[in-house]
Protein backbone atom coordinates (compact mmCIF):
# COMPACT_ATOMS: atom_id res chain seq x y z
CA UNK A 1 0.00 0.00 0.00
CA UNK A 2 2.99 2.27 -0.31
CA UNK A 3 5.77 2.65 -2.85
CA UNK A 4 8.16 4.19 -0.31
CA UNK A 5 10.91 2.62 1.72
CA UNK A 6 10.16 2.97 5.42
CA UNK A 7 13.45 3.49 7.20
CA UNK A 8 13.70 3.82 10.98
CA UNK A 9 16.55 6.04 12.20
CA UNK A 10 19.20 4.31 14.27
CA UNK A 11 19.37 5.68 17.82
CA UNK A 12 22.80 5.28 19.39
CA UNK A 13 23.33 4.69 23.08
CA UNK A 14 25.09 8.03 23.39
CA UNK A 15 21.97 9.73 22.01
CA UNK A 16 19.75 7.88 24.45
CA UNK A 17 22.03 8.94 27.31
CA UNK A 18 21.73 12.58 26.28
CA UNK A 19 17.96 12.17 25.99
CA UNK A 20 17.80 10.79 29.52
CA UNK A 21 19.71 13.80 30.87
CA UNK A 22 17.33 16.18 29.05
CA UNK A 23 14.27 14.27 30.28
CA UNK A 24 15.39 14.31 33.90
CA UNK A 25 16.42 17.97 33.85
CA UNK A 26 13.32 19.37 32.12
CA UNK A 27 10.68 16.84 33.16
CA UNK A 28 9.94 15.85 29.57
CA UNK A 29 8.59 12.45 28.48
CA UNK A 30 11.60 10.25 27.60
CA UNK A 31 10.40 9.87 24.00
CA UNK A 32 10.26 13.66 23.50
CA UNK A 33 13.71 14.12 25.06
CA UNK A 34 15.09 11.37 22.81
CA UNK A 35 13.68 13.14 19.76
CA UNK A 36 15.49 16.31 20.77
CA UNK A 37 18.75 14.42 21.26
CA UNK A 38 18.31 12.81 17.83
CA UNK A 39 18.12 16.32 16.37
CA UNK A 40 21.49 17.31 17.74
CA UNK A 41 20.38 18.97 20.97
CA UNK A 42 23.18 17.88 23.26
CA UNK A 43 22.30 19.04 26.78
CA UNK A 44 19.54 20.38 29.01
CA UNK A 45 20.56 24.01 28.51
CA UNK A 46 20.33 23.72 24.72
CA UNK A 47 17.04 21.83 25.05
CA UNK A 48 15.59 24.56 27.25
CA UNK A 49 16.67 27.25 24.75
CA UNK A 50 15.20 25.20 21.89
CA UNK A 51 11.82 24.94 23.60
CA UNK A 52 11.76 28.61 24.62
CA UNK A 53 12.84 29.95 21.23
CA UNK A 54 12.97 33.32 22.94
CA UNK A 55 13.88 36.65 21.38
CA UNK A 56 16.51 37.13 24.07
CA UNK A 57 18.44 34.28 22.45
CA UNK A 58 18.94 36.18 19.19
CA UNK A 59 22.53 37.00 18.30
CA UNK A 60 23.94 40.53 18.33
CA UNK A 61 23.36 41.85 14.77
CA UNK A 62 26.68 43.70 14.92
CA UNK A 63 28.45 40.34 14.81
CA UNK A 64 27.66 40.30 11.08
CA UNK A 65 30.53 41.56 8.95
CA UNK A 66 30.00 45.12 7.63
CA UNK A 67 26.93 45.74 9.80
CA UNK A 68 28.48 48.83 11.38
CA UNK A 69 29.29 50.24 7.93
CA UNK A 70 25.75 49.62 6.69
CA UNK A 71 24.13 51.26 9.70
CA UNK A 72 26.41 54.33 9.51
CA UNK A 73 25.59 54.79 5.81
CA UNK A 74 21.86 54.38 6.42
CA UNK A 75 21.83 56.94 9.21
CA UNK A 76 23.67 59.41 6.99
CA UNK A 77 21.20 58.77 4.18
CA UNK A 78 18.22 59.38 6.46
CA UNK A 79 19.70 62.52 8.05
CA UNK A 80 20.60 63.99 4.63
CA UNK A 81 17.16 63.15 3.22
CA UNK A 82 18.71 61.10 0.43
CA UNK A 83 16.57 59.07 -1.89
CA UNK A 84 16.90 55.41 -0.84
CA UNK A 85 15.74 52.48 -2.96
CA UNK A 86 15.39 48.83 -1.86
CA UNK A 87 16.06 46.31 -4.64
CA UNK A 88 14.49 42.93 -3.89
CA UNK A 89 13.53 39.57 -5.27
CA UNK A 90 10.05 38.59 -6.49
CA UNK A 91 9.50 35.65 -4.12
CA UNK A 92 8.02 35.79 -0.62
CA UNK A 93 11.43 36.03 1.02
CA UNK A 94 12.36 39.00 -1.15
CA UNK A 95 8.98 40.70 -0.76
CA UNK A 96 8.94 40.41 3.03
CA UNK A 97 12.55 41.64 3.12
CA UNK A 98 11.49 44.74 1.19
CA UNK A 99 8.53 45.32 3.50
CA UNK A 100 10.63 44.98 6.65
CA UNK A 101 13.03 47.69 5.43
CA UNK A 102 10.25 49.89 4.02
CA UNK A 103 8.38 49.78 7.32
CA UNK A 104 11.37 50.36 9.60
CA UNK A 105 13.15 53.02 7.53
CA UNK A 106 9.88 54.74 6.75
CA UNK A 107 9.16 55.02 10.47
CA UNK A 108 12.51 56.84 10.83
CA UNK A 109 11.53 59.39 8.18
CA UNK A 110 13.56 57.97 5.29
CA UNK A 111 12.72 58.89 1.69
CA UNK A 112 12.39 55.25 0.64
CA UNK A 113 10.91 53.25 -2.21
CA UNK A 114 11.44 49.76 -3.65
CA UNK A 115 12.05 47.98 -6.93
CA UNK A 116 11.15 44.38 -7.79
CA UNK A 117 12.34 42.99 -11.16
CA UNK A 118 9.91 41.17 -13.41
CA UNK A 119 10.53 37.42 -13.24
CA UNK A 120 9.95 36.84 -16.96
CA UNK A 121 11.41 39.99 -18.54
CA UNK A 122 14.32 40.59 -16.14
CA UNK A 123 14.90 37.41 -14.18
CA UNK A 124 16.47 37.01 -10.76
CA UNK A 125 18.79 39.58 -9.22
CA UNK A 126 20.14 42.93 -10.26
CA UNK A 127 20.25 43.91 -13.93
CA UNK A 128 22.01 46.86 -15.61
CA UNK A 129 18.88 48.40 -17.10
CA UNK A 130 17.11 48.55 -13.75
CA UNK A 131 20.19 49.90 -11.99
CA UNK A 132 20.51 52.65 -14.62
CA UNK A 133 16.83 53.61 -14.31
CA UNK A 134 17.06 53.74 -10.51
CA UNK A 135 20.09 56.05 -10.72
CA UNK A 136 18.30 58.33 -13.19
CA UNK A 137 15.48 58.64 -10.66
CA UNK A 138 17.83 60.41 -8.27
CA UNK A 139 18.57 57.52 -5.93
CA UNK A 140 21.86 57.85 -4.06
CA UNK A 141 21.63 54.81 -1.77
CA UNK A 142 20.62 51.37 -3.05
CA UNK A 143 19.97 48.46 -0.68
CA UNK A 144 19.65 44.93 -2.04
CA UNK A 145 17.63 42.31 -0.20
CA UNK A 146 17.67 38.57 -0.95
CA UNK A 147 20.06 39.22 -3.84
CA UNK A 148 23.27 41.03 -4.76
CA UNK A 149 26.02 38.73 -3.52
CA UNK A 150 26.93 37.71 -7.09
CA UNK A 151 26.13 41.09 -8.74
CA UNK A 152 29.64 42.58 -8.78
CA UNK A 153 29.35 44.14 -12.25
CA UNK A 154 25.91 45.65 -11.54
CA UNK A 155 27.16 47.09 -8.24
CA UNK A 156 30.17 48.61 -10.00
CA UNK A 157 27.75 50.15 -12.48
CA UNK A 158 25.63 51.56 -9.65
CA UNK A 159 28.69 53.14 -8.04
CA UNK A 160 29.80 54.63 -11.36
CA UNK A 161 26.36 56.24 -11.61
CA UNK A 162 26.76 57.89 -8.20
CA UNK A 163 24.95 55.40 -5.98
CA UNK A 164 26.29 53.76 -2.85
CA UNK A 165 25.18 50.14 -2.43
CA UNK A 166 24.46 48.09 0.68
CA UNK A 167 24.09 44.38 -0.06
CA UNK A 168 21.99 42.15 2.21
CA UNK A 169 21.78 38.57 1.00
CA UNK A 170 21.85 34.97 2.20
CA UNK A 171 22.83 33.09 -0.96
CA UNK A 172 26.20 31.43 -1.43
CA UNK A 173 28.90 33.85 -2.64
CA UNK A 174 30.21 32.93 -6.08
CA UNK A 175 33.63 34.45 -6.64
CA UNK A 176 34.76 37.73 -5.11
CA UNK A 177 32.63 39.70 -2.69
CA UNK A 178 31.18 42.80 -4.46
CA UNK A 179 32.90 46.13 -3.74
CA UNK A 180 29.87 47.73 -2.08
CA UNK A 181 29.79 50.07 0.92
CA UNK A 182 28.70 47.06 2.97
CA UNK A 183 28.00 43.42 2.16
CA UNK A 184 25.98 41.67 4.87
CA UNK A 185 25.72 37.94 4.32
CA UNK A 186 26.24 35.27 7.01
CA UNK A 187 27.58 32.92 4.32
CA UNK A 188 30.61 35.11 3.60
CA UNK A 189 33.72 33.02 4.11
CA UNK A 190 35.18 35.80 6.28
CA UNK A 191 32.03 36.12 8.42
CA UNK A 192 32.09 34.67 11.93
CA UNK A 193 28.39 35.14 12.64
CA UNK A 194 27.20 32.15 14.72
CA UNK A 195 24.22 31.26 12.49
CA UNK A 196 24.74 30.91 8.73
CA UNK A 197 21.25 29.86 7.63
CA UNK A 198 19.26 33.08 7.89
CA UNK A 199 16.72 33.67 5.13
CA UNK A 200 16.97 36.92 3.19
CA UNK A 201 14.30 38.46 5.41
CA UNK A 202 16.29 37.38 8.46
CA UNK A 203 19.30 39.32 7.20
CA UNK A 204 17.12 42.36 6.44
CA UNK A 205 15.65 42.15 9.95
CA UNK A 206 19.14 42.02 11.43
CA UNK A 207 19.94 45.27 9.62
CA UNK A 208 16.79 46.87 11.01
CA UNK A 209 17.56 45.61 14.51
CA UNK A 210 21.10 47.03 14.35
CA UNK A 211 19.85 50.34 12.94
CA UNK A 212 17.22 50.78 15.68
CA UNK A 213 19.79 49.94 18.35
CA UNK A 214 22.01 52.75 17.06
CA UNK A 215 19.12 55.22 16.65
CA UNK A 216 17.85 54.49 20.17
CA UNK A 217 21.38 54.84 21.52
CA UNK A 218 21.25 51.45 23.22
CA UNK A 219 23.49 48.40 23.15
CA UNK A 220 20.66 46.17 24.37
CA UNK A 221 20.55 43.33 21.85
CA UNK A 222 17.60 41.81 23.74
CA UNK A 223 15.19 44.46 22.51
CA UNK A 224 14.49 43.55 18.86
CA UNK A 225 11.46 45.05 17.06
CA UNK A 226 8.74 42.42 17.47
CA UNK A 227 6.22 44.34 15.32
CA UNK A 228 7.83 42.94 12.16
CA UNK A 229 8.18 39.33 13.27
CA UNK A 230 5.09 38.10 11.40
CA UNK A 231 6.73 39.20 8.13
CA UNK A 232 10.06 37.66 9.15
CA UNK A 233 8.36 34.32 9.91
CA UNK A 234 6.43 34.48 6.64
CA UNK A 235 9.57 34.97 4.54
CA UNK A 236 11.67 32.48 6.50
CA UNK A 237 9.12 29.67 6.27
CA UNK A 238 8.22 30.41 2.64
CA UNK A 239 11.91 30.23 1.66
CA UNK A 240 12.09 26.71 3.17
CA UNK A 241 14.93 27.77 5.45
CA UNK A 242 16.13 25.38 8.19
CA UNK A 243 13.95 25.94 11.26
CA UNK A 244 16.80 25.75 13.72
CA UNK A 245 18.77 28.38 15.60
CA UNK A 246 17.61 31.92 14.96
CA UNK A 247 15.23 30.79 12.23
CA UNK A 248 13.36 28.72 14.82
CA UNK A 249 13.06 31.80 17.03
CA UNK A 250 11.81 33.87 14.11
CA UNK A 251 9.33 31.18 13.08
CA UNK A 252 7.94 30.46 16.54
CA UNK A 253 7.68 34.07 17.69
CA UNK A 254 6.55 35.24 14.26
CA UNK A 255 3.78 32.65 14.00
CA UNK A 256 2.50 33.77 17.40
CA UNK A 257 2.49 37.31 16.03
CA UNK A 258 0.83 36.18 12.78
CA UNK A 259 -2.06 34.64 14.69
CA UNK A 260 -2.87 38.13 16.03
CA UNK A 261 -1.31 40.12 13.21
CA UNK A 262 -1.80 43.87 12.98
CA UNK A 263 -0.66 43.86 9.35
CA UNK A 264 -3.81 44.77 7.44
CA UNK A 265 -2.83 43.06 4.19
CA UNK A 266 -1.75 39.84 5.88
CA UNK A 267 -4.98 39.82 7.89
CA UNK A 268 -7.04 40.13 4.68
CA UNK A 269 -5.05 37.39 2.96
CA UNK A 270 -5.61 35.09 5.94
CA UNK A 271 -9.34 35.81 5.69
CA UNK A 272 -9.44 35.15 1.93
CA UNK A 273 -7.65 31.83 2.53
CA UNK A 274 -10.43 30.83 4.96
CA UNK A 275 -8.06 30.77 7.92
CA UNK A 276 -9.52 33.51 10.12
CA UNK A 277 -10.68 31.12 12.83
CA UNK A 278 -7.86 28.62 12.53
CA UNK A 279 -4.42 28.54 14.09
CA UNK A 280 -1.70 29.55 11.63
CA UNK A 281 1.16 27.03 11.61
CA UNK A 282 4.33 26.67 9.58
CA UNK A 283 2.41 24.26 7.35
CA UNK A 284 -0.36 26.81 6.86
CA UNK A 285 2.19 29.40 5.77
CA UNK A 286 4.07 27.04 3.46
CA UNK A 287 1.10 25.43 1.74
CA UNK A 288 -1.69 28.03 1.87
CA UNK A 289 -0.50 31.61 2.42
CA UNK A 290 2.90 31.68 0.70
CA UNK A 291 1.70 30.14 -2.61
CA UNK A 292 -0.76 33.00 -3.05
CA UNK A 293 1.98 35.57 -2.56
CA UNK A 294 4.40 33.69 -4.78
CA UNK A 295 1.79 33.33 -7.53
CA UNK A 296 1.88 37.06 -8.30
CA UNK A 297 5.64 37.02 -8.86
CA UNK A 298 5.40 33.86 -10.92
CA UNK A 299 2.81 34.91 -13.48
CA UNK A 300 1.84 38.54 -12.72
CA UNK A 301 3.40 41.44 -10.78
CA UNK A 302 5.13 40.76 -7.45
CA UNK A 303 4.87 44.42 -6.44
CA UNK A 304 1.20 43.72 -5.70
CA UNK A 305 2.33 41.59 -2.75
CA UNK A 306 4.49 44.39 -1.38
CA UNK A 307 1.55 46.77 -1.77
CA UNK A 308 -0.65 44.29 0.12
CA UNK A 309 1.75 44.02 3.06
CA UNK A 310 2.42 47.77 3.21
CA UNK A 311 -1.04 49.27 2.67
CA UNK A 312 -3.10 50.93 5.38
CA UNK A 313 -6.28 50.88 3.27
CA UNK A 314 -8.76 48.09 4.21
CA UNK A 315 -10.38 48.19 0.76
CA UNK A 316 -7.08 48.03 -1.12
CA UNK A 317 -5.88 45.20 1.12
CA UNK A 318 -8.99 43.09 0.53
CA UNK A 319 -9.05 43.82 -3.23
CA UNK A 320 -5.41 42.71 -3.60
CA UNK A 321 -5.91 39.65 -1.39
CA UNK A 322 -8.85 38.47 -3.49
CA UNK A 323 -6.93 39.13 -6.69
CA UNK A 324 -3.97 37.08 -5.44
CA UNK A 325 -6.32 34.23 -4.65
CA UNK A 326 -7.58 34.27 -8.24
CA UNK A 327 -4.03 34.48 -9.61
CA UNK A 328 -3.09 31.45 -7.52
CA UNK A 329 -5.89 29.43 -9.11
CA UNK A 330 -4.64 30.53 -12.52
CA UNK A 331 -1.13 29.44 -11.50
CA UNK A 332 -2.40 26.01 -10.43
CA UNK A 333 -4.08 25.42 -13.81
CA UNK A 334 -0.95 26.47 -15.70
CA UNK A 335 1.22 24.34 -13.46
CA UNK A 336 -0.89 21.23 -14.09
CA UNK A 337 -0.73 21.73 -17.85
CA UNK A 338 3.08 21.99 -17.83
CA UNK A 339 3.41 19.05 -15.43
CA UNK A 340 1.40 16.84 -17.79
CA UNK A 341 3.57 17.89 -20.74
CA UNK A 342 6.82 17.40 -18.86
CA UNK A 343 5.82 14.01 -17.44
CA UNK A 344 5.18 12.71 -20.94
CA UNK A 345 8.73 13.73 -21.96
CA UNK A 346 10.49 11.65 -19.30
CA UNK A 347 12.07 8.56 -20.81
CA UNK A 348 11.20 5.61 -18.59
CA UNK A 349 11.89 1.91 -18.31
CA UNK A 350 9.51 -0.23 -16.25
CA UNK A 351 7.95 3.00 -15.01
CA UNK A 352 11.24 4.40 -13.72
CA UNK A 353 13.15 7.29 -15.27
CA UNK A 354 16.22 6.30 -17.29
CA UNK A 355 18.34 9.40 -16.61
CA UNK A 356 19.94 10.02 -13.23
CA UNK A 357 19.13 13.72 -13.56
CA UNK A 358 16.08 14.85 -15.53
CA UNK A 359 16.75 17.81 -17.84
CA UNK A 360 13.57 18.78 -19.70
CA UNK A 361 13.19 21.70 -22.10
CA UNK A 362 10.29 23.08 -24.10
CA UNK A 363 9.01 26.21 -25.80
CA UNK A 364 6.39 28.23 -24.01
CA UNK A 365 6.76 26.85 -20.52
CA UNK A 366 6.12 29.75 -18.17
CA UNK A 367 9.38 30.54 -16.32
CA UNK A 368 7.40 31.44 -13.23
CA UNK A 369 6.00 27.96 -12.58
CA UNK A 370 8.68 25.57 -13.83
CA UNK A 371 10.30 25.47 -10.39
CA UNK A 372 7.10 24.15 -8.83
CA UNK A 373 6.71 21.63 -11.64
CA UNK A 374 10.31 20.51 -11.10
CA UNK A 375 9.45 19.85 -7.44
CA UNK A 376 6.47 17.72 -8.47
CA UNK A 377 8.59 15.76 -10.93
CA UNK A 378 11.13 15.10 -8.19
CA UNK A 379 8.29 13.64 -6.12
CA UNK A 380 7.04 11.61 -9.09
CA UNK A 381 10.34 10.12 -10.28
CA UNK A 382 12.65 10.71 -7.28
CA UNK A 383 15.30 12.18 -9.55
CA UNK A 384 16.95 15.63 -9.47
CA UNK A 385 15.05 17.63 -12.07
CA UNK A 386 15.81 20.75 -14.10
CA UNK A 387 13.03 22.34 -16.17
CA UNK A 388 14.08 24.74 -18.94
CA UNK A 389 11.82 27.28 -20.61
CA UNK A 390 13.05 28.04 -24.14
CA UNK A 391 12.76 31.50 -25.64
CA UNK A 392 14.83 32.30 -28.72
CA UNK A 393 18.46 31.20 -28.44
CA UNK A 394 18.42 30.93 -24.66
CA UNK A 395 16.74 28.76 -22.08
CA UNK A 396 16.04 29.68 -18.46
CA UNK A 397 15.82 26.81 -16.07
CA UNK A 398 14.83 25.97 -12.54
CA UNK A 399 16.01 22.88 -10.71
CA UNK A 400 15.08 20.90 -7.61
CA UNK A 401 16.93 17.99 -6.07
CA UNK A 402 16.77 14.95 -3.79
CA UNK A 403 18.63 14.88 -0.44
CA UNK A 404 21.43 12.70 -1.82
CA UNK A 405 22.39 15.12 -4.63
CA UNK A 406 23.97 18.55 -4.11
CA UNK A 407 22.52 20.43 -7.08
CA UNK A 408 24.64 23.57 -6.69
CA UNK A 409 27.87 21.57 -6.54
CA UNK A 410 26.82 19.58 -9.61
CA UNK A 411 26.17 22.80 -11.54
CA UNK A 412 29.63 24.03 -10.58
CA UNK A 413 31.04 20.96 -12.33
CA UNK A 414 28.96 21.73 -15.43
CA UNK A 415 29.42 25.49 -15.57
CA UNK A 416 31.29 25.31 -18.87
CA UNK A 417 28.03 24.48 -20.64
CA UNK A 418 25.99 27.15 -18.82
CA UNK A 419 25.64 30.90 -19.29
CA UNK A 420 24.76 31.57 -15.65
CA UNK A 421 23.70 29.64 -12.58
CA UNK A 422 23.08 30.09 -8.88
CA UNK A 423 21.33 28.54 -5.92
CA UNK A 424 22.06 25.97 -3.25
CA UNK A 425 22.04 22.25 -2.53
CA UNK A 426 18.31 21.73 -2.95
CA UNK A 427 17.29 24.29 -5.58
CA UNK A 428 18.96 26.33 -8.31
CA UNK A 429 18.38 28.45 -11.38
CA UNK A 430 20.29 28.38 -14.65
CA UNK A 431 20.57 30.13 -18.00
CA UNK A 432 21.75 28.00 -20.90
CA UNK A 433 22.16 28.40 -24.64
CA UNK A 434 19.63 26.39 -26.63
CA UNK A 435 22.47 24.70 -28.50
CA UNK A 436 24.19 23.67 -25.25
CA UNK A 437 21.25 21.89 -23.59
CA UNK A 438 22.19 18.42 -24.84
CA UNK A 439 25.78 18.91 -23.70
CA UNK A 440 24.58 20.12 -20.31
CA UNK A 441 22.21 17.16 -19.98
CA UNK A 442 25.05 14.76 -20.71
CA UNK A 443 27.46 16.47 -18.29
CA UNK A 444 25.09 16.66 -15.34
CA UNK A 445 24.04 13.04 -15.85
CA UNK A 446 27.68 12.03 -15.72
CA UNK A 447 27.89 13.82 -12.38
CA UNK A 448 24.68 12.12 -11.29
CA UNK A 449 25.91 8.64 -12.19
CA UNK A 450 29.14 9.26 -10.31
CA UNK A 451 27.47 10.12 -7.00
CA UNK A 452 24.05 8.43 -7.06
CA UNK A 453 23.24 4.75 -6.63
CA UNK A 454 20.04 2.88 -7.44
CA UNK A 455 19.09 2.99 -3.76
CA UNK A 456 19.18 6.80 -3.90
CA UNK A 457 16.36 6.73 -6.46
CA UNK A 458 14.00 4.91 -4.10
CA UNK A 459 11.71 7.35 -2.29
CA UNK A 460 12.24 7.07 1.44
CA UNK A 461 10.32 8.06 4.50
CA UNK A 462 12.68 8.48 7.43
CA UNK A 463 11.03 7.50 10.70
CA UNK A 464 12.23 8.65 14.10
CA UNK A 465 11.27 5.59 16.11
CA UNK A 466 9.34 2.33 16.09
CA UNK A 467 6.73 2.36 18.85
CA UNK A 468 4.01 0.20 20.31
CA UNK A 469 0.73 1.98 20.93
CA UNK A 470 1.07 1.73 24.71
CA UNK A 471 4.03 4.15 24.50
CA UNK A 472 1.70 6.91 23.31
CA UNK A 473 -0.32 9.08 25.69
CA UNK A 474 -1.51 12.68 25.96
CA UNK A 475 1.66 13.80 27.72
CA UNK A 476 3.75 12.48 24.81
CA UNK A 477 1.46 14.16 22.26
CA UNK A 478 1.69 17.51 24.07
CA UNK A 479 5.47 17.15 24.41
CA UNK A 480 5.88 16.57 20.67
CA UNK A 481 3.74 19.64 19.95
CA UNK A 482 6.29 21.68 21.95
CA UNK A 483 8.92 20.86 19.32
CA UNK A 484 7.01 22.86 16.68
CA UNK A 485 7.25 24.78 14.40
CA UNK A 486 8.30 21.97 12.11
CA UNK A 487 10.10 22.30 8.80
CA UNK A 488 13.49 21.77 7.20
CA UNK A 489 16.06 20.48 9.76
CA UNK A 490 13.27 20.07 12.31
CA UNK A 491 10.77 17.79 10.57
CA UNK A 492 7.54 16.63 12.16
CA UNK A 493 8.40 13.41 14.06
CA UNK A 494 7.25 10.26 12.27
CA UNK A 495 6.78 6.86 13.84
CA UNK A 496 6.26 3.24 12.84
CA UNK A 497 4.09 0.65 14.54
CA UNK A 498 3.79 -2.91 13.26
CA UNK A 499 1.19 -5.61 13.84
CA UNK A 500 -1.48 -3.15 14.98
CA UNK A 501 -5.02 -4.54 15.25
CA UNK A 502 -7.44 -2.80 12.93
CA UNK A 503 -10.69 -2.66 14.92
CA UNK A 504 -12.65 -0.34 12.65
CA UNK A 505 -12.07 1.63 9.46
CA UNK A 506 -14.24 3.68 7.18
CA UNK A 507 -14.09 6.50 4.69
CA UNK A 508 -15.15 9.91 6.00
CA UNK A 509 -15.52 13.37 4.49
CA UNK A 510 -16.82 14.25 1.04
CA UNK A 511 -16.77 11.11 -1.08
CA UNK A 512 -15.02 9.15 1.66
CA UNK A 513 -11.80 11.02 0.90
CA UNK A 514 -10.26 10.41 4.34
CA UNK A 515 -9.70 7.21 6.29
CA UNK A 516 -10.97 6.97 9.88
CA UNK A 517 -9.41 4.22 12.00
CA UNK A 518 -9.74 2.62 15.42
CA UNK A 519 -6.49 0.88 16.33
CA UNK A 520 -5.46 -1.39 19.18
CA UNK A 521 -2.23 -2.97 20.40
CA UNK A 522 -1.06 -4.37 23.75
CA UNK A 523 -4.34 -3.42 25.38
CA UNK A 524 -4.09 0.22 24.27
CA UNK A 525 -6.51 1.79 21.78
CA UNK A 526 -6.05 4.97 19.76
CA UNK A 527 -7.98 6.76 17.04
CA UNK A 528 -6.30 7.42 13.73
CA UNK A 529 -7.05 9.61 10.73
CA UNK A 530 -5.47 9.32 7.31
CA UNK A 531 -6.14 12.50 5.36
CA UNK A 532 -6.49 11.71 1.68
CA UNK A 533 -6.16 7.96 2.34
CA UNK A 534 -9.83 7.10 1.90
CA UNK A 535 -8.98 5.18 -1.27
CA UNK A 536 -7.35 2.51 0.93
CA UNK A 537 -10.72 1.51 2.40
CA UNK A 538 -11.50 -0.80 -0.51
CA UNK A 539 -8.01 -2.30 -0.49
CA UNK A 540 -8.17 -3.04 3.24
CA UNK A 541 -11.55 -4.68 2.70
CA UNK A 542 -10.31 -6.78 -0.21
CA UNK A 543 -7.44 -8.08 1.96
CA UNK A 544 -9.81 -8.61 4.88
CA UNK A 545 -7.12 -6.88 6.87
CA UNK A 546 -7.02 -7.45 10.61
CA UNK A 547 -3.49 -6.33 11.41
CA UNK A 548 -1.61 -3.47 9.76
CA UNK A 549 1.77 -1.76 9.86
CA UNK A 550 1.44 2.01 9.83
CA UNK A 551 3.50 5.18 9.83
CA UNK A 552 2.08 8.25 11.53
CA UNK A 553 2.49 11.51 13.40
CA UNK A 554 1.32 11.90 16.99
CA UNK A 555 -0.98 14.87 17.49
CA UNK A 556 -3.23 16.37 20.14
CA UNK A 557 -6.89 16.15 19.10
CA UNK A 558 -9.51 18.35 20.75
CA UNK A 559 -13.13 17.49 19.97
CA UNK A 560 -16.31 18.22 21.92
CA UNK A 561 -14.36 19.12 25.03
CA UNK A 562 -12.28 15.93 24.94
CA UNK A 563 -8.50 16.13 24.54
CA UNK A 564 -6.66 12.99 23.52
CA UNK A 565 -3.75 11.81 21.37
CA UNK A 566 -4.50 10.98 17.76
CA UNK A 567 -2.44 9.21 15.13
CA UNK A 568 -2.23 11.18 11.89
CA UNK A 569 -1.60 8.23 9.58
CA UNK A 570 0.62 8.85 6.57
CA UNK A 571 0.80 5.31 5.21
CA UNK A 572 -0.19 1.77 6.04
CA UNK A 573 0.09 -1.74 4.70
CA UNK A 574 -1.29 -5.13 5.62
CA UNK A 575 0.98 -6.61 8.28
CA UNK A 576 3.45 -9.20 7.02
CA UNK A 577 2.09 -11.82 9.42
CA UNK A 578 -1.42 -11.37 8.03
CA UNK A 579 -2.92 -14.70 7.00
Amino acid sequence: MTNCVWKVSEVHEETRAKGKIISNALGLPPLVADLMAQRGITDASCADAFLRADLTDLEDPYLLTDMDKAVARLIRGIENEEKIRVYGDYDVDGITSICVLMDALGSLGADIDYYIPDRVDEGYGMNPEAVTDIARDGTSLLITVDCGITASSEIELAESLGMDVIVTDHHEPHGEIPSAVAVINPKRCDDEYPFRDLAGVGVAYKLVHALLMRVKGTSNVFDPPDRLLDLVALGTIADVSPLTGENRIFAKQGLAKMNRTENLGLKCLIEVCGLSNRRITAGTVGFVIAPRLNAAGRIRDASLCAELLLTDSPKEAMDIARFLDRVNSERQDLQQLIFDEASSMVETSDGRAVDSVLVLANEGWHPGVIGIVASRLVEEFNRPTIMISLDGDEGRGSGRSIPEFDLYRALCECQGSLLRFGGHKHAAGIAVSRDAIDEFRQEINEVGRSVLSEDDFLPKIILDRELTLDEIDLEVAKGIAMLAPFGVANPTPMFLSTGVSLKEYRGVGAGGKHLKLKLSQSGTAHDGIGFGLGYLTAELYSHRAKDVDLIYRIEVNEWNGTIQPQLNVKGLRVAENQT
